[in-house]
C-alpha cells in the first residue's frame, strides 16, 4: 500500500483536472464530516458526484487514505488536524472552504447526523461549521456572527475540539 501524499492530493484536488470534486481544502472537510460522523457508505460516489471511475485510481486511493489518516488520529485521540493555517476566520477562507465539504457530507446522511438523541448537541458543535460554511446566508443571527471578527476567531478556535466531540458523541458506546 502506497503512503499517503498530501501534495499528490493537493496538486490534483486544486488543479484543473479535478472536474467533479472539491478543492483540497473542502475535500479534508467533506473526509473529517464522514469520519467523525454516523457511518456513510456512500461516501466516495458522493465525493466525486458518481463519477469517481473517471477519476486517476491513484487520487482514488489516496483519497481513502487520507480518510483512514484522518480516522486513525480520532482513534489515537491525536484529534484533526487542518490541511492549512487558519489564516483568517473568514467565510472566504480556506477554513470556509473546509466547512462547505464538512457541511456537504453532513447533510448528505442528515437524517443519521440529525437523528433526535443527538440533535441539540449536534448544533452547538456544529454551529461554528455553520457559520463559516456560509448557508444560511439570509440568516440574520449568521449574519450578526460573521461582522463579529472576534467572535469568528473564537469560533474558528473551536472547530477541532468540537470534532473531537463529534467523534465521541457518534462513535463510543455510551452515546
Amino acid at each position: 500500500m502506497s503512503a499517503l501524499d498530501l501534495d499528490l492530493l493537493s496538486e490534483y484536488l486544486d488543479g484543473d483536472h479535478n472536474e467533479y470534486g472539491l478543492d483540497f481544502a473542502a475535500t479534508h472537510g467533506f473526509l473529517s464530516a464522514i469520519a467523525v460522523g454516523p457511518k456513510f457508505d456512500r461516501w466516495l460516489d458522493e465525493l466525486f458526484e458518481g463519477n469517481q471511475s473517471k477519476v486517476d485510481q491513484t487520487i482514488i486511493q489516496q483519497i481513502k487514505l487520507w480518510l483512514e489518516d484522518i480516522r486513525q488520529s480520532l482513534a489515537n485521540e491525536d484529534g484533526i488536524s487542518m490541511p492549512f493555517e487558519i489564516e483568517e476566520a473568514s467565510v472566504e477562507s480556506s477554513l470556509g472552504d473546509w466547512c462547505v465539504g464538512f457541511v456537504d457530507a453532513m447533510f448528505l446522511n442528515e437524517e443519521a447526523w440529525f437523528s433526535p438523541e443527538y440533535e441539540e448537541q449536534l448544533v452547538d458543535l456544529t454551529l461554528p461549521i455553520m457559520v463559516f460554511s456560509g448557508i444560511d446566508e439570509e440568516d440574520p443571527q449568521m449574519e450578526s456572527f460573521r461582522r463579529n471578527g472576534q467572535l469568528m476567531d473564537e469560533l474558528a478556535e473551536e472547530i477541532p475540539d468540537n470534532l473531537n466531540e463529534l467523534y465521541l458523541m457518534y462513535h463510543t458506546p455510551e452515546h
